[in-house]
């Protein structure tokens, strides 16, 4: 009997000493009392019809799950993406005039892993079970695992990737008048061929590409090299020659001779002017995408919507950015931590999930929320989607068949990285247009300006410089 009696108060101690660190998963004990509610507050860079989606169902939280856990959720909007990151870098070095760090904030892999040198944030292992967690499409999981100890710090909760929307109207009145081929539009040797002949027949700019990042990432990959190889605790470029000149001729060329165009801070914007037909963007954006074409103050055309996957290289293999910001907790106290866990949870679920992404654009993270049936039949549902997000979904749906959804590892200096590859080359676009126009003032003929900026030595000049500032970036961030 003592025998027993011992081995019953051993485990009795031993589940005692488990629970705490159980606690942050399971519901047998939590930290939460409804009585005394806990505000857990939220950064996120939603604007438009995305945040007013995202309040409702936040609202819907505190009202329901809030009231019986005691969680008050507060969140808040703080511009876009970039306005949202360097607000929560300021907090995590509590620079001068800056927030104190929310409990959860929005966060892509290359903002995470740079707030992660500067302040702790939570491994969602410890508020996630193995079986939640094996609920979510690996690969949104695998992006949100940072460091070298492999732990989840972001929770993907709605993500997105890039397609391209075309104005159908305008298509079908060029394509009647000049035979325009719409298979050619899956292809990036087959878009610059479109958009010649778009320029030609109009004068004006074929397309449009949001994101200059993606597109070099993308072109990399789709040619068959990463552009950066990973070798211990270093990182080095790898933009090889043949592929910097498959960029230089499907992107620069054509934005100097006028097939390409980018004018405003999207290409949605420029594609509700006329100045373009088509333009690659976030599948986040579909609802930005016009219902009408103001061409002139008194000529506005009403237009319906197009879409496409991701255009590729036909040498190459189709590959899709995955993107769309995840959410991170920041390290506090225990009943803070477990709430964010709670809604993170609640809002993940396909119920919840679904119905925001199907309305705003994103796909919903958990496998059984991405499949087809389900997509199908939100979409079918009234009010469910408006503009071109309908259309969208299906491109979507076929592009993860089609196409290989990647992102890149963060690393030191990856944001930097990407800053780069985001500015350097369109920069180099603004500046030699500019200079186009001042030489053809000056009277020199059109075609021998452009064939010289477009010229091979141009190319070598510029393709020395990125790789020159790449790798400096890449060596000051490995000391």
């Amino acid at each position: 009997m003592r025998k027993k009696g011992l081995m019953l108060f051993i485990i009795l101690m031993v589940t005692l000493l488990i629970l705490p660190g159980c606690a942050l998963i399971g519901n047998n004990k939590d930290p939460l009392d409804s009585s005394k509610p806990i505000t857990v507050t939220i950064w996120h860079y939603y604007n438009g019809h995305i945040k007013d989606k995202f309040d409702l169902f936040v609202a819907e939280f505190n009202e329901t799950v809030g009231v019986e856990r005691g969680i008050v959720v507060d969140a808040q909007s703080l511009g876009d993406v970039q306005q949202l990151a360097d607000a929560v870098f300021d907090a995590a070095n509590r620079n001068i005039g800056s927030q104190p760090l929310p409990d959860i904030f929005m966060a892509y892999p290359e903002n995470a892993y740079r707030i992660q040198q500067v302040t702790e944030l939570v491994s969602l292992d410890e508020l996630f079970s193995k079986d939640e967690l094996e609920r979510y499409r690996e690969v949104f999981i695998e992006e949100g695992r940072l460091g070298t100890d492999q732990q989840l710090r972001i929770l993907p909760i709605a993500k997105s990737s890039e397609i391209l929307y075309v104005n159908k109207t305008f298509w079908d009145l060029f394509s009647k008048e000049t035979g325009a081929d719409v298979q050619k539009l899956s292809t990036w040797e087959g878009l610059v061929e479109v958009a010649e002949l778009y320029h030609e027949h109009t004068g004006k700019a074929f397309l449009g590409i949001d994101s200059n990042a993606n597109y070099m990432l993308l072109s990399a990959m789709q040619l068959g090299t990463e552009m950066y190889t990973f070798e211990d605790d270093s990182v080095r470029l790898n933009f090889p020659v043949d592929v910097a000149t498959n960029i230089w001729n499907y992107y620069y060329v054509p934005y100097i001779r006028g097939y390409f165009e980018k004018n405003g801070r999207f290409s949605s914007d420029d594609a509700k002017t006329g100045s373009v037909l088509a333009y690659t963007g976030s599948t986040a954006g579909a609802g930005y995408f016009p219902m009408e074409v103001t061409v002139q103050q008194d000529e506005v055309y009403p237009i319906e919507p197009m879409t496409f996957p991701y255009p590729y290289f036909s040498s190459g293999k189709p590959y899709a950015f995955q993107q769309g910001a995840g959410m991170c907790v920041t390290k506090s106290d225990k009943a803070h931590e477990f709430a964010a866990g709670v809604f993170l949870k609640w809002f993940t679920e396909p119920e919840q999930n679904i119905e925001f992404a199907i309305s705003t654009g994103y796909f919903p993270v958990m496998d059984e929320s991405l499949a087809k049936e389900r997509l199908y039949e939100q979409i079918q549902k009234p009010d469910s989607s408006s503009g071109a997000i309908t259309h969208m979904i299906e491109s979507a749906i076929q592009m993860i068949e089609t196409h290989t959804l990647y992102y890149n590892k963060p690393f030191e200096g990856s944001y930097e990285m990407r800053m780069l590859l985001e500015s350097h080359l369109f920069n180099k676009i603004l500046r030699d247009l500019e200079l186009l126009d001042k030489r053809v003032a000056s009277g020199e003929a059109r075609t021998e300006v452009i064939e010289s900026l477009i010229s091979e030595s141009q190319f070598n000049r510029w393709y020395q410089q990125i790789i020159k500032e790449g790798s400096l970036i890449l060596t000051i961030n490995e000391r």
